[in-house]
């Protein structure tokens, strides 16, 4: 296991309810999920234009071949708009279940799909079967979940 990664993924964990957070007070400010989700999209795309431009003139990653991307299959479209829906869903469950709640079931739901994909070795990724000591973590992980719901 790499610490740093691990690290870095708690991090993220971390930084992800601290988004929810904002993404919501803009949703206040503004009184409509959809601005606010928006304003979250173009910032987001604004600096991601900003490092891809900056990332291909310092010859860090290459801009990929027009011709690759018009060959790729479907459904590796929809990460877009599983983030419009997932961003939405952290203006609008929160504050209606809690933070606690909402994250518990959202890792909660990552974990069981996450251990299926490993399992079966969808994506391109390497095949981890799901052992008896990573079943018992998914099942303790939607216990507590379920505790997190019921309080």
């Amino acid at each position: 296991m790499n610490i740093l990664y691990t690290i870095l993924a708690f991090v993220i964990g971390f930084s992800t309810s601290v988004q929810s957070g904002i993404n919501g007070q803009i949703r206040v400010a503004t009184g409509n999920p959809l601005v606010a989700t928006a304003v979250n999209f173009t910032v987001g795309t604004t600096l991601l234009l900003v490092l891809l431009i900056w990332t291909s003139r310092k010859k860090i990653y290459k801009l990929p071949d027009r011709r690759r991307l018009r060959i790729t299959q479907w459904w590796l479209w929809i990460g877009g708009p599983l983030g419009i829906i997932y961003v939405m869903a952290t203006l609008l469950f929160p504050p209606v279940i809690g933070y606690g709640a909402f994250f518990a079931m959202i890792v909660t739901g990552q974990m069981i799909f996450s251990a299926a994909i490993d399992h079966i070795g969808w994506f391109g990724t390497s095949i981890s079967r799901l052992s008896k000591k990573r079943l018992a973590g998914i099942l303790l992980l939607l216990a507590g979940a379920v505790l997190i719901q019921l309080t």
